[in-house]
């Protein structure tokens, strides 16, 4: 019997991806892990023509919410699902849909885990890549090795890229986990909790395209002190 691959795209004005990320995800191969896909697009209360461009696309499941946070459209795209595995994928095109294979490998071998893509591991956690990846902003790339440090002081597990937009996790995992979170710090509610239930964080180098913030980059200053509250605060 087939299992089935939950894709959630969480989308806010990014009209204009959208069919090149579609193109990108439906020619990758599932078929060497016996998975189908489903895509889960969640509309958190675009403003631009991010429904008219949906409705030409058959083969997705399309949820319209009002404009209530990353965190939260997540969650409803994970409560719409029905796959047993269910993978993040950003709307925008920084991450390559052609990561998925390396980052699906894992399911196959090792129970309880969920995978996180690396932008900054090379190979593995001794070839950590030091050099910011082209174009991305100096600030964001000081502020995720400052967050990986923080966390690490609270968890001591260290994580390379907790803000990374790619991450797969176990179904089940959410069944019995409920994530408060709606913004960007419910990636952190969700690491958190999944270390409090013994799941194994496994990190896996991907490619990366970051973009600036005048090319749609929405995360920000607020949001890095909304991510250093909660670890602090899930730890009390």
């Amino acid at each position: 019997m087939k299992k089935k691959l939950s894709i959630i795209i969480p989308t806010y004005n990014e009209g204009k991806y959208l069919p090149i990320l579609l193109k990108k995800i439906n020619n990758v191969n599932l078929s060497k892990f016996k998975l189908t896909k489903e895509i889960i697009i969640v509309n958190d209360g675009s403003t631009d023509n991010t429904n008219k461009i949906l409705k030409k696309f058959k083969n997705i499941i399309l949820i319209n919410q009002k404009n209530r946070g990353k965190g939260y459209a997540v969650q409803a795209g994970i409560k719409k699902s029905t796959g047993q595995i269910i993978l993040i994928q950003d709307a925008d095109l920084e991450y390559d849909p052609k990561d998925y294979i390396n980052l699906l490998k894992p399911f196959f071998f090792k129970k309880k885990i969920a995978v996180f893509g690396s932008r900054y591991l090379k190979k593995n956690i001794f070839s950590y890549n030091f050099l910011k990846p082209q174009k991305q902003n100096y600030l964001n790339f000081v502020f995720n090795f400052i967050i990986s440090v923080y966390f690490f002081l609270f968890y001591k597990n260290y994580i390379t890229d907790l803000l990374t937009g790619f991450k797969v996790y176990e179904k089940n995992f959410f069944y019995k986990n409920k994530i408060n979170s709606t913004g960007f710090e419910a990636d952190h509610e969700i690491t958190i909790k999944l270390l409090k239930n013994n799941y194994k964080i496994v990190e896996i180098p991907i490619k990366y395209n970051p973009r600036t913030k005048s090319e749609g980059k929405k995360i920000n200053i607020l949001d890095a002190f909304k991510a250093l509250f909660i670890i602090a605060k899930m730890k009390i």
